[in-house]
């Protein structure tokens, strides 16, 4: 299946493209969250601010993965803010 544009090319609408860009709605489903907690989660800092192109608005997917991968894990005490420099571990070591 083939679509055109104006200017007279076509483009094959059956080859996957990767997708780049999320929208808002887009985020929520891809993280299994509402759009709601997507606000939250950006003002909380746990996702990166969109990008902004006129009044369109895109979370970057690397981004975005890049983020979640900097999420704590479950079960796994978040660092304290106050701490040295993180090297605690050495001591038991």
């Amino acid at each position: 299946m083939e679509s055109g544009d104006n200017m007279g090319t076509t483009v094959d609408l059956t080859r996957n493209v990767p997708r780049l860009g999320l929208n808002r709605s887009e985020v929520a489903l891809a993280i299994g969250v509402s759009v709601n907690t997507v606000d939250l989660m950006v003002e909380e800092g746990f996702l990166p601010k969109p990008r902004k192109w006129h009044t369109r608005k895109v979370w970057l997917v690397a981004e975005v993965a890049t983020a979640m991968s900097e999420w704590p894990e479950d079960g796994i005490p978040k660092q304290r803010e106050d701490a040295d420099d993180g090297d605690d571990w050495r001591a038991s070591a």
